[in-house]
């Protein structure tokens, strides 16, 4: 069968069939596309945290810095 026979078929159909029609595509496409969404972002998730673990962040001496205390601090150390 040719395609332009099965558009002519489709025409020829009630309305209410042609919604029912483009809506289970719709929802057939939206669930297949959510798939691969959710796969790609996991994938990604993934490559993230291998990232983070992988990071070698500096390190500081903080030992020799002079502390700074205000005025209400004064109080609580005496």
């Amino acid at each position: 069968m040719d395609i332009k026979r099965r558009l002519e078929k489709l025409q020829a159909l009630p309305e209410g069939t042609k919604k029912i029609i483009l809506w289970s595509i719709v929802v057939v496409l939206a669930v297949v596309m959510g798939f691969f969404l959710i796969k790609n972002a996991a994938n990604n998730f993934s490559k993230i945290g291998e990232s983070i673990s992988n990071m070698e962040l500096p390190q500081f001496d903080l030992s020799d810095m002079p502390q700074i205390v205000s005025p209400s601090d004064q109080d609580i150390i005496k």
